[in-house]
């Protein structure tokens, strides 16, 4: 009789783990992450923008990926707030770790993002060849 008892006790206790999981929602949003391009070309041309939504902190990068002499200007934006970057340094088709090129900023769960990202001619210089989207945070 103990042995039965100490066995339903042991399965008991076993499935109240596994049903608390169950109910416990995860700690991050359905966010999504967003690449914008520089309308020039594709991913390996000019530059582009990332956005990682979704998280507690959402992330932001710049990426200038053309050694052209040109900066990649990025800028975000939603309800309550903004980011603005840039990358003037060519590195590679692939973004650096560089945190001048990276920030983040915690944007209300749910938050539609509109991110632009352009190319331009010194830091103040005319932004062209543009490309434009939407990220959810």
């Amino acid at each position: 009789m103990r042995r039965i008892r100490a066995k339903h006790i042991a399965t008991t206790l076993a499935a109240v783990p596994a049903a608390f999981l169950l109910t416990v929602t995860p700690a991050q949003a359905a966010g999504s992450t967003t690449v914008v391009y520089t309308s020039d070309g594709g991913s390996t041309r000019a530059g582009k923008a990332i956005f990682w939504g979704g998280y507690d902190q959402e992330a932001f990068q710049v990426c200038d990926t053309e050694k052209d002499g040109m900066r990649v200007w990025a800028h975000w934006s939603w309800k309550g707030g903004s980011v603005t970057l840039s990358d003037a340094d060519g590195s590679s088709p692939f973004c650096d770790d560089k945190p001048a090129h990276i920030a983040r900023k915690q944007v209300p769960e749910g938050a539609t993002v509109e991110i632009t990202v352009c190319r331009r001619n010194g830091a103040n210089g005319a932004k062209k060849d543009c490309g434009f989207n939407y990220g959810k945070a």
